[in-house]
């Protein structure tokens, strides 16, 4: 590797330097064709500037690849480009010496060496991986009287003969480096320099390079930041928003495929809805899953409108044939989508992005793709799931699920439930005394039998609740027919246990199901409400699934699976005999649900 490149470095001594310059720009080109370093990059930039277009960040990203295909043909030729040079604040640092912070910009070995030639100057540096390299880059560093030392005792004591000191501060992070706010997210940052710098009682100068045109470039020394009397927290946050602003007006000069952003700390995650308030509650179960995890979570919630019929069909159909090469590819996405879905998703820059059901599925693979964002669908969709970066589905989907997750039941997540509890109660004047709560959903394949099994539980529920002292709390739903709400009425009046009846196409809130759940000992729920049955279990309370119709199989299926955790209850619900007790389902999916997050980011 060293003869290489020596070789490489005499050639390029001898050839004009327009050549130098058409190689450099060749160079860079190749290097962009790197898929990965590329999905890196526009992920980094959309990070960095939410409000640019996909055509914007593609140009900034190609700017950035040449710059560091001309970078490396500047360390080539170094001699000859000294001077192309133009330095600005050099003279800002005083004869007892301070520190110069960079960053992953411009020509790190160009910018040292030229430093060196104006005044003695050390550098802290890892050793490169490969030894010839390392061998080249100490040679052409020493050619140029730069310093490098490898350890902070060797760098202490260029200080003291005289020396200039130089570190980055987007590299070599401790695993205790605090988290720091770089374009508005926090990202494990050396804190080093301010050690240093504090060390040895000097101040600290940022510097930033552009590059005017060709080999031309600009140097230029920030003003002095002072880190005595300031926290590590204070002095590198001044730091990135100095290279903040030098970024938003020269972001080109950046390595955005330099990973600076690998080890954040906060998670954008973007759930696509259909309007669909079930698949809107899974999507929101899985965030606040993902919110018991160490990252710190931004969510936002965007409607998805196509432009029409059609346009949905397009998409599956691209979604099912393209691949994570269309990153970037924003613009086919605005064929397809409403323009105010568009506006909303362009601005965002999500690490995650949620999807419920088949209505938004194809556009969470094609946006994810786009901005190299992790894909996360629930429910079965209309493209294959392996299509995803994590899929979730129920048992009794009966979908093979090749490396997804299978939950039992709905997906749920218990949320401000204390809360919903204390309004439940003053709005009902719920006494402390046991309490049984019944939630009734809706016939589905035989209204009749449905009804007179309905009937004969209500009288078996009289007598139980009547001969244990339980007070009761009903709910009938949305699907609940005015003929069985007709019969609930007038058996319930017979009554004199019911603290609470609500019939929701009458009255409908939205803290009647947790606050009865969170009331009740035993929890009784007709068997056809999947969601409900699921979210008692997750609520970990003893629950009674009524068979008062004959079901399909998917149903069945769904009852099956949950049938050590719900006692399943059919005619003549004979309810004294039943034991019900807390369900674990909630625990078992949290579990697999927060390992499948673990292995996801």
């Amino acid at each position: 590797m060293y003869k290489i490149i020596v070789l490489v470095r005499r050639f390029f001594l001898g050839v004009p330097l327009k050549v130098c310059f058409g190689l450099g720009y060749l160079l860079g080109m190749v290097i962009s064709l790197d898929p990965k370093k590329r999905r890196v990059g526009f992920k980094n930039l959309k990070l960095a500037f939410p409000e640019k277009s996909a055509p914007e960040l593609n140009r900034i990203l190609k700017k950035s690849f040449v710059n560091f295909g001309l970078s490396l043909v500047e360390t080539l030729i170094l001699p000859r480009v000294f001077p192309l040079l133009a330095m600005k604040g050099f003279e800002k640092i005083p004869p007892a010496g301070g520190l110069i912070v960079g960053i992953h910009e411009g020509n790190w070995e160009l910018n040292c060496s030229y430093f060196a030639k104006q005044r003695g100057f050390a550098v802290l540096a890892k050793r490169q991986k490969n030894k010839g390299l390392d061998k080249f880059l100490n040679e052409i560093r020493d050619e140029s009287g730069l310093k490098v030392c490898f350890s902070l005792k060797t760098l202490v004591r260029r200080f003291e003969e005289g020396c200039v000191l130089g570190v980055v501060i987007d590299h070599g992070a401790e695993n205790n480096a605090p988290l720091i706010d770089f374009f508005n997210h926090p990202v494990p940052t050396p804190r080093g320099a301010v050690f240093i710098a504090r060390k040895l009682k000097i101040k600290i100068y940022p510097y930033f390079t552009v590059r005017e045109k060709g080999f031309h470039n600009t140097l230029e020394i920030g003003d002095a930041i002072d880190p005595q009397g300031k926290t590590d927290e204070e002095v590198l946050l001044s730091l990135h928003a100095v290279y903040e602003e030098l970024l938003y007006r020269n972001p080109e000069m950046y390595i955005w495929w330099f990973k600076r952003f690998k080890r954040k700390n906060d998670i954008t995650a973007v759930i696509l809805s259909d309007g669909k308030a079930g698949h809107y509650k899974q999507s929101k179960a899985f965030l606040s899953f993902l919110e018991e995890t160490e990252y710190q979570v931004k969510s936002h919630v965007v409607d998805v409108k196509y432009r029409n019929q059609l346009s949905r069909v397009i998409m599956e159909l691209y979604a099912f044939l393209s691949s994570k090469r269309c990153l970037g590819r924003g613009e086919f996405l605005k064929l397809f989508l409403s323009p105010s879905t568009m506006k909303i998703l362009d601005s965002l820059a999500p690490d995650v992005v949620i999807s419920a059901g088949s209505f938004v599925a194809a556009v969470n693979r094609v946006y994810s793709h786009y901005l190299g964002a992790k894909s996360v669908v629930l429910l079965r969709a209309n493209i294959p799931l392996k299509k995803f970066d994590l899929a979730i589905l129920p048992e009794h989907d009966r979908v093979n699920l090749d490396g997804g997750v299978k939950i039992k039941g709905s997906l749920f997540y218990p949320a401000a439930l204390d809360d919903k509890f204390k309004i439940c109660k003053e709005k009902f004047n719920l006494s402390d005394k046991k309490k049984i709560a019944v939630f009734i959903g809706g016939a589905l394949f035989d209204r009749a039998m449905f009804s007179e099994s309905l009937k004969l539980f209500l009288n078996q529920l009289r007598k139980f609740t009547e001969k244990k002292g339980y007070k009761i709390l009903f709910s009938t739903s949305r699907r609940t027919s005015y003929e069985d709400e007709k019969l609930i009425a007038t058996e319930l009046s017979t009554f004199t246990n019911c603290e609470a009846v609500v019939f929701a196409n009458r009255a409908n809130y939205d803290f009647v199901f947790d606050g009865f759940v969170k009331s009740a000992e035993i929890v009784f729920v007709s068997g056809e409400s999947i969601s409900m049955i699921s979210e008692v279990l997750s609520l970990q309370k003893p629950c009674v699934a009524l068979l008062l119709e004959r079901l399909d199989s998917k149903y069945n299926v769904f009852l099956e699976s949950v049938k050590d955790d719900a006692v399943i209850l059919a005619s003549p619900f004979a309810i004294d005999e039943i034991k019900p007790a807390a369900s674990t389902v909630f625990d078992q999916n949290r579990k697999k649900i927060k390992e499948a997050i673990s292995t996801l980011f």
